[in-house]
């Protein structure tokens, strides 16, 4: 009985340890999704998928973080920002038109796979 009730004691502490770790764990995916939005809403990546019509919080959950911050850096790190600029001013811009972006062959792909 005594045996029992230990393994019942360890049980329920495994099993509130494992629950109390997925909580954390949820809230600070969450803090971080939500930090790399708001540093993403900065750059004109973030205008430019809105223009191509592709949701940002889908992207910004779906794509590995190591490819998002390297779109980032990309975008930030362009010398086309006038030609950017003006695409974005558009109001009907397609993915065929962003041949000038640093992110053109990611934000083709992207497009795709939330279209397919």
């Amino acid at each position: 009985m005594i045996v029992g009730g230990a393994l019942v004691l360890l049980l329920l502490v495994f099993v509130f340890r494992l629950s109390y770790t997925i909580l954390v764990n949820l809230v600070n995916g969450r803090k971080f999704h939500h930090s790399l939005e708001q540093e993403f809403d900065k750059l004109r990546l973030s205008n430019m998928l809105s223009a191509l019509g592709i949701d940002k919080t889908r992207y910004i959950y779906q794509t590995n973080v190591r490819d998002i911050h390297q779109q980032m850096k990309s975008c930030s790190d362009c010398s086309n920002t006038d030609t950017c600029d003006e695409k974005l001013a558009e109001s009907d811009i397609g993915v065929s038109d962003i041949e000038f972006c640093n992110n053109e062959a990611d934000l083709k792909e992207i497009k795709q796979q939330q279209s397919g």
